[in-house]
């Protein structure tokens, strides 16, 4: 039986959505690459980003890094400390996501590749929170 592409990409997404809802003390809701409306905040969503993708074994097994976004939408008024009120929690994804490299045997390993706090437009409102990427790797052979 031939294993399918989308059934080892897309499960690397959703063990990082799982990975950031154990964090329901802090994020309230968590979006995988779908529309959305503003709810409850903070709030992640999680998008990918262009995967790269090389030979590891010629003819056989592909290399691929599978990049993806975190946008997090914490706030609507501005900080009165960005350290406190929004990178403490953009840094809680980034721990969340690291305390298993292997995204539980999804991935070969994870890392963060930019931590952006900043302000984040969305549907024509601005918000406070910042942007994450991640890079996995992960292997797939046809």
């Amino acid at each position: 039986m031939m294993i399918k592409y989308y059934d080892v990409y897309k499960p690397v997404f959703d063990r990082v959505k799982e990975d950031i809802e154990a964090l329901s003390a802090t994020i309230k809701s968590v979006v995988l690459a779908e529309q959305f409306r503003v709810t409850d905040l903070p709030m992640a969503v999680i998008n990918p980003d262009p995967t790269d993708i090389n030979q590891a074994v010629m003819g056989t097994t592909l290399d691929n890094q599978v990049n993806m976004s975190v946008v997090l939408l914490i706030r609507e008024t501005e900080p009165t400390n960005w350290f406190t009120d929004i990178v403490s929690v953009m840094g809680d994804v980034v721990d969340a996501i690291l305390a298993d490299r292997t995204l539980n045997g999804k991935a070969t390993d994870i890392f963060p590749t930019l931590f952006a706090p900043g302000e984040v437009r969305t549907s024509g409102k601005l918000y406070y929170g910042g942007l994450v990427k991640f890079r996995a790797t992960m292997f797939f052979t046809p």
